[in-house]
């Protein structure tokens, strides 16, 4: 389950980001330690600034869709879908149970894993990725297994494109297999390497979601280690929208070299947590070792915001941030798509908040229920 943390005061820096006219350029201070002087408004992240609002949708608790630990969440033509181990659970809008995904076998049209999975904006069909099968299937809103595809490559994520394509992501290389983002039709047969990455890095960070779908139909992309752009995508473009950079650096040699990640001493910092809305950007930072940092960028001003928390101490770097009139709570395991946000809170937290802030969210609840999903619509 994703954690929960109710509102209260984190720290979080705030620097002009230094651009050229015609350049995207995001610079991360990942070196400062020291609290920001708050000057004014202008100085502080208000989520209200950027949310048009926020709903609250407890799901629908019954045996047929009780969910134990949901691992990732999509919103997609006003419909949630939610993936717990190998099912995916479809509600409506309002928390109503639709119908659920759950074909783990060995039989025709089923997959021996649930590896990554996405929908189709024009007609709602669910594609799985099963790794053990290298193939996708894809599925009927009712559950009904509809076809299959086999995959070259060895993707580490895939994403559906409006057109029925799908766009394949390999971060890290392997001899023989594409490296960088490939696009295949509905069949699965090869069309094209939009995103080509070089070099024979095999260090990777795996995660649920690379992939962000964005209002324009395109899909953004956060680069791998040695890699520090956004891309955005579209079915036949690849373009640099954002070039991160910091005052840290990651040797020549440990970026060339092909060793996978040393745990231990792991001498880079590591981007991920990608997510992108019409006029705003984050994404994560971290050193591996001592240092975590959240980013957010706003994609009309130009500014970055900083939030950081040191593992050793607990302490947080910055001045606060106000999360506004709009935001009740604020929830980790943020995931962005179609410009919104997304979030859920489990049953167990809900239960813990104060009698008035319980009820506002979510008044029926009790130990047994499904989560609530929270919704953050962005301003456009």
């Amino acid at each position: 389950m994703f954690s929960l943390y109710v509102i209260s005061l984190f720290t979080m820096s705030c620097s002009k980001n230094n651009r050229t006219q015609g350049e995207n350029e995001i610079f991360v201070d990942f070196k400062s330690d020291k609290p920001m002087v708050v000057k004014g408004p202008e100085d502080l992240f208000n989520y209200s600034d950027y949310i048009d609002s926020v709903a609250y949708v407890p799901l629908e608790t019954t045996d047929d869709c009780l969910m134990g630990d949901v691992g990732d969440i999509l919103f997609v033509n006003n419909k949630i879908f939610l993936r717990d181990r190998n099912t995916i659970f479809i509600f409506s809008r309002d928390g109503k149970f639709i119908s659920k995904v759950s074909k783990l076998g060995r039989g025709h049209g089923e997959y021996s894993n649930l590896g990554y999975w996405d929908v189709n904006p024009t007609n709602d069909e669910i594609s799985v990725y099963s790794g053990g099968n290298k193939m996708v299937f894809v599925y009927s809103i009712p559950g009904d297994f509809l076809r299959s595809a086999e995959i070259e490559g060895i993707p580490r994520d895939f994403c559906v494109l409006p057109n029925g394509n799908y766009l394949f992501y390999t971060p890290d290389y392997m001899e023989g297999h594409y490296r960088g983002v490939w696009q295949t039709d509905p069949e699965g047969k090869f069309i094209n390497q939009p995103l080509v990455l070089s070099g024979s890095s095999r260090k990777i960070i795996l995660s649920n979601h690379n992939f962000v779908h964005l209002s324009n139909g395109e899909v953004g992309v956060l680069g791998p280690i040695g890699f520090d752009n956004i891309y955005h995508i579209s079915t036949d473009t690849s373009v640099i929208a954002y070039h991160i950079t910091t005052n840290v650096t990651i040797s020549k040699s440990v970026l060339e070299s092909d060793d996978l990640i040393d745990f231990e001493n792991p001498q880079f910092y590591h981007l991920s947590g990608y997510r992108e809305t019409d006029n705003l950007l984050s994404f994560d930072m971290t050193d591996m070792r001592d240092k975590n940092m959240e980013i957010m960028y706003d994609k009309q001003t130009g500014k970055v915001y900083t939030q950081a928390w040191d593992n050793n101490n607990g302490n947080m770097i910055g001045n606060p941030f106000i999360p506004g009139d709009k935001m009740l709570i604020v929830s980790s395991g943020f995931k962005s798509g179609y410009g919104v946000r997304l979030s859920t809170i489990d049953a167990t937290s809900i239960m813990q908040m104060p009698e008035d802030m319980r009820n506002q969210i979510a008044p029926d609840c009790t130990m047994d229920s499904n989560p609530v999903v929270i919704i953050y619509y962005y301003k456009h």
